[in-house]
């Protein structure tokens, strides 16, 4: 089993794999003749994702039969830092090696760097990501990620948790409370791209999972968001040049102190 996978543009790989690093520690690659895919939930157990990128938004796809590398993602971001805006990226796998190979050269010219990473054995968990995605939502909408940012970093000067509640005919209201006040940030449907929201819907959900995932906002062509009260929150970013990364955050129960073994088993 061997693959290649080479991207002219190394900013959307090295994107992804910051923002995967900033919430788990390991992962496999999954590549298939027709896609490559990464499923994980983090240590924790908070959140879910999975990224998906076709074979046909790759620059170059090789790959006859399925194969799996475990990876840690800490080390890859490592070595993807070391990519230029203008460099390629290639990463090539031969199973007899038992390693992946990082191919990196500049624009233009014939100069490469050539980097490896030794595969991990990883026992990944039984990932429940097909009930997640059958969930009917009653609350949707497409939002521009800065104005999630800027809920966020509104909400941090309160609490570790943002509120947020989507209200039929109205729009969305991202609140937060702490010792000190409290803060209201409100958007009316005329601010958001599409809207489909039924009713009310309401979740708590961590700050510090929300800032991890959304470090991915600068190469997020579109941003779909789906609510439904008692549900973990559902985010799909649609990334520049392909790909989709669906996330899944579990709901917070504000002021509450959770222990470690109190893992919010939503999933």
């Amino acid at each position: 089993m061997s693959f290649t996978l080479k991207l002219e543009n190394s900013r959307i790989l090295k994107g992804i794999v910051e923002t995967l690093a900033s919430i788990i520690d390991e992962t496999e690659f999954m590549v298939t003749p027709k896609e490559f895919t990464i499923s994980a939930m983090d240590p924790s157990r908070i959140c879910l994702l999975k990224l998906s990128i076709k074979k046909d938004n790759f620059d170059d796809y090789k790959c006859s039969k399925e194969s799996k590398v475990g990876l840690n993602l800490d080390d890859l971001d490592k070595i993807l830092k070391r990519c230029a805006a203008n460099d390629s990226v290639e990463i090539d796998f031969n199973e007899k090696d038992q390693k992946i190979k990082i191919k990196m050269q500049r624009e233009g010219t014939s100069r490469t760097r050539t980097f490896s990473l030794a595969l991990l054995d990883i026992d990944i968990e039984e990932i429940p990501m097909e009930n997640l995605l059958n969930i009917e939502y009653s609350s949707k909408w497409v939002i521009d990620p800065e104005f999630l940012v800027e809920a966020i970093k509104d909400a941090e000067i309160y609490s570790e948790i943002l509120n947020m509640k989507s209200i039929e005919d109205q729009g969305l209201v991202f609140s937060s409370t702490g010792q000190i006040g409290e803060m209201n940030y409100e958007l009316e449907l005329d601010e958001l791209i599409e809207t489909d929201i039924s009713g009310t819907s309401s979740g708590a959900y961590s700050l510090t999972f929300l800032k991890a995932i959304l470090k991915i906002s600068s190469i997020t062509e579109k941003l779909e968001i789906s609510l439904k009260t008692d549900h973990p929150l559902k985010m799909m970013f649609n990334l520049l040049e392909g790909g989709e990364l669906f996330y899944f955050l579990a709901p917070r129960v504000e002021e509450a102190d959770f222990d470690e073994d109190e893992d919010m088993d939503e999933f």
